[in-house]
């Protein structure tokens, strides 16, 4: 477009030239008119158009008079391929496409002043294109027209190798995969395609003339300052930031900023979402794979430490064993100092045959061909069982063993598999009383929905919050120290885990460092016989059970609260019974459950006994019934429990049927006043 320009230039300024050299021969003419006589005035003439005609040398120059050519230059006629006796007398249209001629007949006749294309044919019939430039003069008082004709053929070339170059570029520029813009040096944009349309949600329309600016968020902005600076100086900038979409949306993209002519800039957007979240899962592989990497380290390091851990274990029982043998030989051993080498060689023998069932255990369950064998086990058998085994141990460490029972003995038969509840309970059993050394240890469980939860709760060192994944994993504890200070392999807990998974169910810890553990583990429930079946063995008039009858045994001593718990069972195994340890308990639960019917209260108890909690119970719940029971039974300590407030006395050991005759009693007072 620039040449073309320039040609247009050219031809004002031949064409102001021609108009001058006319003007100055109109005026030459005029004169020679005036003297008709200076016949050498024609031959002047005929010499002046041809100089005026053959000025340009590049264009053909015609003089037309009504439309028939009167003269020519010699560019003319070549242009043309016609001799010039051959193109003086030729019409104008004869010379043009068909199409053409109604174009060049007007511009003739109605003599309009300005440039136009046609097709133009040569006298062998070829076709090129022209521009003319035609406009009316006046000479000898008659109107002619100047007509001057360009073969443009090589420009026609340069725009249609133009217009294909700009289509290419067009075509790459709207189909680009990448977001384009292009804009001016003020910032605005004059031009978008549409994958970058598509990027931001915007149309073309509401792209156009935006400030580029306005398409990040304020905070990208100050982060990273458009450098449109840079750009003055011949630098491309490549940044990455964050676009704002039409729905508000931040897109993470890479732009690549180029300064192009007329300072322009045009800019490449590439969303970078998809490689973003390449590299945040990239970021997060690598975070796993270095996590799986130091879990494998630790791994090695604690199978390392296990098996220094296990020669330990093994030798210190092996050592007893041995050393205690080879004494129980010597001849000046008495009975009692015979009776303690065995002791400490049977108890050697057992701790060192937990060790190898522990590491048995492990390697069969690490086989995963572990199957599970359901057979009918009551729990409440299974509870007693084992505090009957822990208790002498809880003693010896001054750490009170307390279990609870959720169910009656009747809805307690379940089918499950028994080695393998064994094997988690008196793991988690085994590491509450290895930990604690004051306080107390529970164990219990109770029907959640169609879930059994066992639970073994104590007051122990407790578990730091961070250690807590851990200590289920094979050949770890909490701290390395403990292996030294407490004993142990660290597989426990790891096999507690293990077998409560292949029951169906799952393990879990609740811990605070410095004040005790409750380690809870559900299995599917079971039961042997139908939840809905009717409850036997009742010795009270009437259902207990559709009355709620709560029952409170309040005993420091298990023996003394499982003997009570079994009595009163067998008077009615549907009754709530409840549990409190000590005066203290017993006040609290009392003042927090107004659904308790009775209370059998121990006398003599550790932080409160039971005289002191009949007194502070029976001013807020004067109609509670309290019956003590002790074993001691002087007149005295019976009056000192009646003045204190209690409703009767039970002497130890319980009698039967003095207590089923309470319960019954009181149920029917009970009942009796709801009537």
């Amino acid at each position: 477009m620039q040449r073309m320009k320039s040609s247009y230039d050219e031809l004002k300024v031949i064409d102001g030239n021609l108009r001058k050299e006319i003007l100055e021969l109109k005026e030459e003419l005029r004169h020679a008119d005036k003297d008709s006589q200076k016949k050498e005035s024609g031959i002047d003439r005929k010499e002046e158009w041809h100089r005026v005609l053959d000025f340009a040398s590049t264009e053909g120059i015609y003089i037309l008079e009504n439309g028939i050519v009167i003269e020519a230059n010699q560019t003319g006629c070549e242009m043309f391929g016609y001799t010039y006796k051959e193109t003086i007398g030729l019409r104008a249209v004869d010379v043009f496409e068909e199409v053409d001629k109604k174009t060049v007949i007007e511009r003739i006749t109605q003599k309009v002043t300005g440039f136009y294309r046609v097709t133009a044919i040569r006298k062998d019939g070829t076709r090129f294109p022209t521009e003319i430039y035609g406009r009316k003069i006046r000479f000898k008082a008659k109107d002619l027209r100047l007509s001057i004709v360009r073969d443009i053929s090589g420009r026609v070339k340069t725009e249609q190798k133009l217009q294909e170059t700009e289509h290419r570029f067009k075509t790459l520029f709207d189909n680009a995969a990448d977001g384009i813009i292009v804009g001016d040096k003020k910032g605005h944009i004059i031009d978008a395609n549409s994958s970058f349309c598509k990027l931001t949600g915007y149309t073309r329309e509401e792209i156009l003339f935006k400030f580029i600016a306005e398409l990040f968020s304020k905070q990208s902005l100050e982060n990273m300052p458009l450098q449109f600076g840079l750009l003055k100086n011949g630098h491309s900038v490549i940044s990455e930031r964050e676009i704002v979409s039409k729905t508000g949306a931040l897109i993470p993209i890479e732009m690549n900023t180029t300064l192009m002519a007329n300072n322009y800039y045009l800019a490449v957007v590439r969303d970078m979402t998809d490689r973003k979240k390449a590299e945040e899962t990239l970021l997060l592989k690598n975070k796993e794979f270095m996590l799986a990497k130091k879990r494998a380290e630790e791994s090695d390091q604690l199978k390392s430490e296990f098996l220094a851990n296990m020669s330990h274990e093994i030798r210190t029982p092996m050592n007893g064993i041995l050393g205690f043998s080879r004494m129980l030989g010597e001849e000046e051993l008495d009975a009692e100092q015979q009776k303690l080498y065995i002791d400490i060689i049977e108890n050697s023998s057992n701790q060192l045959m937990r060790i190898i069932d522990d590491i048995l255990e492990i390697s069969i369950l690490e086989t995963k061909q572990v199957k599970v064998v359901n057979n009918p086990l009551n729990l409440n058998r299974l509870f007693l069982e084992l505090f009957t085994i822990y208790d002498r141990q809880a003693k010896m460490n001054k750490t009170p063993l307390y279990i609870k029972t959720g169910l009656n003995d009747e809805r307690a038969t379940v089918l499950v598999d028994e080695i393998k509840l064994r094997k988690v309970l008196t793991n988690l059993i085994d590491n509450a009383l290895r930990y604690t050394n004051e306080g107390f240890v529970e164990i219990g469980y109770r029907l959640d929905e169609d879930m059994l939860s066992f639970y073994v709760k104590d007051t122990g060192i407790g578990i730091a919050k961070e250690k807590q994944r851990i200590i289920f994993e094979r050949f770890s504890q909490a701290e390395k120290r403990l292996s030294k200070e407490y004993g142990g392999l660290g597989l426990g807990l790891s096999i507690a885990k293990e077998n409560s998974e292949l029951m169906g169910g799952g393990i879990s810890v609740e811990s605070v460092s410095g004040e005790g553990s409750t380690f809870t583990f559900t299995i599917p429930y079971q039961p042997v016989v139908a939840s809905n079946s009717k409850q036997k063995g009742s010795l009270v008039s009437g259902s207990a059970n559709e009355s709620s009858f709560t029952v409170l045994v309040v005993e420091d001593e298990e023996i003394n609260y499982l003997y009570l718990e079994t009595i009163i069972r067998k008077v009615d195994s549907a009754m709530v019974i409840l549990h409190a340890k000590n005066g203290e308990e017993a006040v609290e639960m009392c003042r927090s459950n107004r659904d308790i019917n009775i209370v059998f209260m121990d006398i003599k108890m550790p932080r409160m006994n039971g005289l002191e909690a009949t007194m502070i119970i029976k001013e807020f719940a004067p109609d509670l019934k309290i019956i003590a029971q002790t074993a001691y039974s002087t007149f005295e300590d019976k009056q000192y429990a009646l003045n204190a407030g209690c409703d009767d006395f039970l002497e130890k050991p319980i009698n039967v049927e003095l207590l089923s005759k309470i319960i019954n009693d009181t149920f029917v007072e009970k009942t009796s006043n709801l009537k």
